[in-house]
């Protein structure tokens, strides 16, 4: 069975054409033959055959044009295309489809010109029109057509090098006639067809050829011809005898395209390098952008080194950075610029080296010593581009150069290092990103390298672009999503003609169709985003796909274990052939550095590589062992936080927040049911000291629905969603949530799990104003955890116990606050001893000594800050608040008790708004002003009595002391401010006042800048 793509579709079986019907069935069928033997999702079949718009029902319909197409084409022989997990394998060898023979014959034809021009030749007989003609303008066509025409073109240009070497020059004239109209920027094509017209006896064609070539670069680009090709013509005008010697023709990269560097059979005239020429140059066509500090740095660099090597992914400047190298610095002689994007082999790269620096060459001599001895002891830059592909033969020219040419500096650009003594390396990175916050500026965004980049090729397209108020946002958010790559961000801002930089943000979900380039000179490899990461990709060997494909998926950052993990070895173990894995992608930069021993994926090379692992059958237990690696750190982090390696622990939690979010979708997705409700339930004290309720309740709601067999599990669950409801005002479901799990605690004999309901229970009592309850739920906590041994949780109960004490005015509740703040001590816990402090706080503002609670208050500021426990933040900071209005401090009052309701509002804590609330009205009495006193008490009462929140009653003895005192100075006016409050609600306040604290949220602890709230890792914090 053959199929043949490279035109409409064909079909034979059995020698015989077999019809295929028009439309939906070709699209389907030409999908499936660009990926043979690989299993296809049925929902991307569908996907990718509708046009991103399949029927409802697609499943079937997809089923029903298989079903179609098994039995239009099973004559003789059957369509090897069966149903596989969920989707479809067309089971048919490569060889079979014709554009995969098509590629195999050109990029393997090399060796001597005759066998050369055969591959080729046999190549080109297979082409029969349009490629993908079928799937013709479908988006996920349009890459793969782009590669085989580059590939086809590629094949046609090379078809005349063997022409020309051959001696056959007439027969060449006619194919680079028609090439150079089709194409008439690419140089090299006018190159050879004038070298072929000299040969034929034609000079004046030539030179009429020449001509032609500078009126259209001048006229489309701007640009006169290169140097090579000028050299060309100048030694046509003077019928240079050596033109007439068939010797190899070498593509140049100066430009897009080509054009020779060196014309053929140029060994006999003398080196323009001694005149001072540059015997090859690359000249800019764009402006380099953001890389002032980068080409200051490797200029320097490059003048202490023999051989520097610049390295990065596919699309990250390094070409254009060389470039920029080669224009600074003092002049260092000639240069030659070797593109070895060409070159198909190792042995090639001598050749590509000879034809740049116009080495004279002889059938079989050494062509690494030919260009030694020709470079000899003279000074100049030899510049090796795009070695990745042929990293062998560069390293060996490189390494023949350096001990044979001392004075040639050699600048190399590789996406991985050519691994040879006395190499330096230096990474390209992406360009700099825009700050993140709300508080960034248009100005501050528009001065990153990347926006700029952006902005610059945005105008390009569409002259007037420029970033305002309008569109700052989406360009930095398009930036950040693409890395700062610069090929990206070009592709991307090359659609401002079409749509705007909000739409282009949007179809960013699917990358690779949209950043195409239309530009008809860019070489193959960076025409597409998804050909520059394919590209280097396919260099990897099989081990290396496999790990990549395997850590796609990571959302976030990663270290050597968790990498192991995923790829299925034993984490911990010293696999130094894991090891060796990784850091060949780390050398090869498809894995990037983020931080100490910590790694991620570029989100390019993420998407690339995730697509991948959709359709990889062992997709499940990759994700799994992902999921299984995250709950054990998960579980790791609770016990940790929970002592006094409680901040490195937290900043590792906050670290791996998206891959915990990933591995959460995936198990409560229906995959892994009870090991989410596990990862829940490890998590839940995490986000209550992060302050992330909103996110964890989410995540909680959907672990309770899960169907969980383990008793213990559920009670972990249950307990997580009394701790998220009891800060979030839902006080009736904490409690029962918090009984029903202290009672499948107690059931499972699980003393340490009825220790840590009983825990929460005893605040949610204690929240509802039921303290002998509260008091009780803590005791049984307090005696259970004793019996278990577990000082920390024993210390948490210790120290609710004494709040309540207090509350209750207990004869012991001085003893019990002073043993609870031993026992914080102990306990190593900052969120603890904050705790303790702040019971010391509310006793000593009960009692009038204003001093004395700004002190303890501000010791529980201090350690909450540190840790980043918002929650307490806000109580701390309410408390102070109070206690800074009791010494007259009205203005330092107004702006703490302002900054905790900002905290609050971002951590969503009614209670904690309210407290923050009322602690303003004691600010704004100690100024004087009475009637805003009243007003904010009479507001945040009404919410307390709407939301069903109870005041505790230290709080509540403070503020009904101060409504009364209003009250009396007020007299009738307080009616007034009574009625003026039913007007105003406390979301007006806390939008209103929170917001003079100049977001004081973000003061609430040492958080990192990236998204620590919500359950999407992709959106902005809400603070």
């Amino acid at each position: 069975m053959d199929f043949s793509v490279l035109g409409p579709l064909q079909v034979r079986s059995g020698g015989k054409a077999v019809a295929v019907r028009r439309g939906h069935p070709r699209v389907l069928l030409t999908y499936l033959l660009l990926h043979p033997g690989e299993p296809v999702p049925g929902p991307l079949l569908a996907d990718r055959t509708w046009n991103g718009c399949p029927p409802a029902d697609a499943a079937n319909a997809v089923h029903r044009m298989v079903s179609y197409l098994r039995r239009a084409i099973g004559g003789q022989e059957e369509l090897p295309l069966r149903t596989t997990g969920g989707g479809y394998v067309l089971d048919v060898p490569a060889a079979a489809v014709d554009c995969a023979r098509f590629s195999r014959l050109v990029r393997g034809a090399g060796g001597e010109p005759a066998r050369t021009l055969a591959a080729l030749d046999q190549a080109l007989d297979l082409w029969r029109g349009d490629p993908l003609a079928d799937a013709a303008g479908l988006p996920w066509a349009v890459p793969h057509v782009t590669e085989l025409e580059e590939l086809y073109l590629q094949a046609q240009e090379r078809r005349l090098t063997c022409l020309l070497e051959l001696g056959r020059h007439q027969e060449a004239v006619p194919a680079a006639q028609a090439l150079a109209r089709t194409h008439p920027l690419r140089e090299n094509l006018t190159s050879s067809l004038m070298l072929a017209l000299y040969r034929s006896g034609r000079q004046g064609d030539a030179l009429a050829a020449a001509a032609a070539l500078r009126r259209t670069l001048a006229d489309e680009l701007g640009l006169d011809p290169s140097p090579a090709v000028l050299e060309l013509e100048h030694r046509v005008l003077l019928q240079d005898p050596a033109l007439s010697a068939a010797a190899p023709v070498a593509a140049d990269p100066r430009v897009p395209g080509g054009g020779l560097p060196e014309p053929p059979g140029a060994a006999g005239v003398g080196p323009p390098e001694e005149a001072g020429q540059r015997v090859s140059g690359r000249r800019a066509v764009t402006s380099l952008v953001g890389r002032d500090a980068e080409t200051t740095a490797v200029t320097a660099a490059f003048e202490e080194a023999g051989l520097l090597t610049l390295t990065g992914p596919g699309g990250t400047g390094k070409t254009r950075l060389a470039l920029a190298v080669l224009e600074r610095g003092p002049d260092r002689g000639p240069e030659w610029f070797a593109d070895l994007s060409g070159a198909h082999d190792d042995a090639a790269v001598a050749s590509v080296v000879a034809a740049a620096t116009g080495t004279p060459t002889a059938p079989g001599s050494d062509v690494v010593q030919a260009v030694v001895a020709h470079l000899g002891n003279r000074p100049g830059v030899l510049v090796l581009d795009t070695c990745e592909h042929v990293v062998g033969g560069a390293a060996t020219l490189a390494v023949a150069v350096l001990h044979g040419c001392p004075r040639v500096r050699q600048l190399a650009t590789s996406r991985r290092p050519l691994g040879v003594t006395g190499e330096v390396v230096w990474p390209v990175p992406p360009l700099t990103l825009p700050p993140v916050g709300g508080a960034v500026t248009t100005a501050q965004i528009g001065r990153a390298a990347s926006v700029e980049l952006f902005a610059q090729r945005a105008a390009a397209v569409q002259p007037g672009f420029r970033i305002d108020d309008a569109n700052a946002a989406d360009v930095a958010a398009v930036c950040r999503v693409l890395d700062g790559l610069p090929l990206a961000i070009e592709l991307a801002a090359a659609h401002v003609d079409v749509v705007s930089p909000a739409t282009i943000l949007e179809r960013l979900d699917d990358r690779f169709a949209l950043l195409v380039s239309e530009t008809r000179d860019v070489v193959a490899r960076q025409r597409t985003l998804r050909a520059a990461i394919s590209s280097s990709v396919d260099l990897l060997t099989a081990d290396e796909r496999a790990l990549l494909t395997r850590l796609a998926v990571f959302a976030g950052t990663f270290d050597v274990d968790a990498a192991a993990a995923v790829a299925g070895r034993d984490p911990g173990s010293p696999d130094v052939e894991h090891f060796r894995l990784l850091a060949s992608l780390v050398r090869q930069s498809l894995v990037a550095r983020a931080g100490p021993d910590r790694y991620r994926l570029l989100d390019s090379i993420r998407a690339h590589a995730g697509e991948v692992l959709a359709s990889a059958p062992d997709a499940p237990q990759v994700r799994r062992r992902h999921a299984q690696h995250h709950l054990a750190m998960a579980e790791a982090g609770d016990r940790q936080v929970r002592t006094n390696a409680q901040q490195p622990w937290l900043v590792l939690l906050r670290e791996v927040l998206p891959d915990l979010r990933a591995a959460l979708r995936w198990c409560l997705d229906g995959n892994a049911p009870e090991l989410g409700a596990r990862l829940v339930g490890a998590l839940a004290w995490f986000w209550t000291l992060e302050g992330q309720l909103a996110e964890a309740r989410s995540w909680l709601d959907r672990a309770e629905r899960a169907e969980i067999d383990d008793p213990r599990v559920r009670s972990r669950v249950l307990l997580g969603v009394g701790l998220v409801a009891a800060p979030l005002g839902d006080l009736a479901r904490a409690r029962d949530a918090c009984a029903a799990a202290a009672d499948l605690s107690r059931a499972a004999g699980d003393d340490r799990g009825t220790g840590d309901a009983l825990i929460t229970l005893g605040v949610a009592l204690w929240a509802l104003g039921d303290l002998d309850a509260a008091a009780a739920a803590h005791d049984e906590a307090i005696e259970r955890l004793a019996a278990e041994g577990d000082s920390w949780r024993r210390a948490v109960a210790v120290v609710l116990r004494a709040r309540t004490a207090l509350d209750r005015h207990d004869p012991d509740a001085g003893d019990r606050t002073a043993a609870a703040a031993v026992a914080a001590r102990r306990s190593g816990d900052a969120h603890l001893e904050g705790l303790a402090s702040t019971q010391r706080a509310r006793d000593a503002l009960r009692a009038g000594d204003g001093p004395a609670a700004a002190c303890a208050a501000q010791q529980a500021l201090e350690a909450h800050r540190r840790i980043g426990y918002r929650e307490g933040v806000a109580a701390a900071l309410t408390l102070l608040a109070r206690a800074r209005s009791a010494e007259g401090a009205a203005g330092t009052a107004t702006a703490l008790a302002e900054e905790a309701m900002a905290v609050a509002t971002a951590i969503e804590h009614r209670g904690a708004l309210c407290h923050a609330v009322e602690a303003l009205a004691a600010a704004r009495a100690a100024a004087g002003d009475d009637r805003d006193a009243l007003l904010l008490l009479e507001v945040a009462a009404t919410d307390r009595r709407a939301r069903g929140i109870p005041d505790p009653p230290v709080e509540r003895e403070l503020t009904e002391r101060l409504a009364d005192g209003l009250r009396v100075r007020l007299g009738p006016g307080a009616e007034d401010v009574r009625r003026q409050a039913t007007g105003t609600t406390l979301d007006d306040v806390a939008a209103e006042r929170g917001a003079r604290a100049g977001r004081g949220a973000v003061r609430a602890g040492p958080r990192s800048t990236e998204d620590r709230s919500g359950a999407d890792p992709g959106q902005p914090a809400p603070v």
